[in-house]
Order: structure tokens, then sequence, then C-alpha cells
């Protein structure tokens, strides 16, 4: 799609939660789609995107062109109320994942996928690092909108979204090619702090994928 109007990034409405799930779904393998529905995924969706939808609603904002989403930012200011809420909601999906893979009832794709993702979740907790800010973001556009201008326009929505809330700065997890888009990163502010590999997105892609842990430090509101 080409970016020919203004983008607009405007408050969820109710009709917008649909979109966000297949804007998700859509760019889950670096902005591709898996090419079969995974196991559980609607489950596994829920989990991701729940607390952003519920909770922490009103933080949240969706980019359109022409009326269309074509992007989202999901904002948390309480990373802890938000790390409580999945915690809650993890274990009935590990568990039903678990009871499927112990019956072999789980289709080759879907059992790497969680197998990986179950790694990656237990390298990143042994890693134990503290948020570097309370206030985080999912920052997310289709590939045919990546030109640049829906990530600016969506950032500066995180941006004040967190200086409402008296946090210097917010922190995502942004998962890239090794060697990609940190360049892209830094044009929209951002500094890498951090890397992990994605043994999920490396397994199911066939090249290395690294989760880059990002940071914006805010000095003063974004201009209008």
């Amino acid at each position: 799609m080409n970016i020919t109007t203004d983008v607009e990034v405007r408050p969820l409405a109710p009709e917008d939660d649909s979109k966000i799930f297949d804007i998700f779904a859509a760019t889950l393998l670096l902005g591709k789609r898996p090419e079969r529905p995974l196991a559980q995924f609607d489950r596994y969706a829920r989990l991701c995107l729940g607390w952003y939808l519920g909770p922490g609603r009103d933080d949240a904002a969706v980019a359109t062109i022409n009326r269309e989403v074509v992007g989202y930012a999901l904002v948390c200011t309480d990373s802890a109320a938000q790390a409580r809420w999945v915690g809650l909601r993890t274990p009935a999906l590990m568990a039903t994942v678990l009871g499927r893979l112990a019956t072999a009832t789980l289709d080759p794709v879907s059992r790497r996928f969680y197998s990986s993702r179950a790694r990656d979740a237990g390298a990143l907790w042994r890693a134990g690092s503290a948020p570097p800010f309370p206030a985080h973001a999912h920052l997310n556009v289709l590939a045919g909108s990546r030109s640049g201008t829906v990530a600016l326009c969506l950032r500066d929505h995180i941006d004040r979204r967190t200086l409402e809330a008296n946090s210097p700065g917010w922190w995502a997890e942004v998962n890239a090619i090794e060697g990609g888009r940190e360049r892209a990163l830094e044009r929209l502010g951002m500094k890498v702090i951090d890397r992990h590999p994605n043994q999920t997105l490396t397994r199911l892609i066939g090249r290395d994928v690294v989760r880059l842990t990002v940071l914006r430090v805010l000095t003063a509101p974004p201009s209008p």
C-alpha cells in the first residue's frame, strides 16, 4: 500500500479489536503470516494482546490510512500489572499445549513454535533484568505500510501517553534478522540496549533472528 494521504492515529473503537488481532497474525513471522494456522493460536493471541485491549485499552491507538487500520500501538504504563495479568493466564494455555504434545496431536509447525517459545521465555526469565522504565509498548504495522510515516505517528502517540504517565521514557522488544533494523530503529529515536536470540522465529523462518530490547528516553514532549 502506498501512503498517499495523511496518517490518522486515533483511540480504539470496539470494532478495532478484530483488526488488531488480524494484524498480529499477519505479521507474526517478521511481517508475514504463517502458511497454516498454528494450533491454539487464538488463545495465544489473546494472551499477548488481551491486557492492552482490556485494562490498558485507554492508552492504545490505531493508525489508519483512508480509514483502513494499518497499524497499532499498544501502550502499558504499568508493566507490573500487565505481567501479573499474563502470569495468571499463561498456565492454562501451557497445560493445553503440553497435553497435546504428550498425546502427539500437535502438528509439526505448532510443536516447533510452542517448544521454541517455551525455551525463549525460559532464557528471558533466567536473564532476569528489570524493566528499564515502567512504561513499555508494542508497535506493529502491516508490511505494506512500513514506509516509516505510520511508525513515526504511532511512536509519537506512545511518547504522549508515556509522558502523561510521568515516565521518563519507554521500552519495547523488536524482532529482527541478525544485523538488520537497528539503523531504522535509531531513526525512530530508539537505542538498542540488549539482544537475545529468538529461537522461535529462527526455527520457523530459517534465518538468525534476534530479539532487540530498545529504549526511548523522552526529554521533551513530541512536536504536535
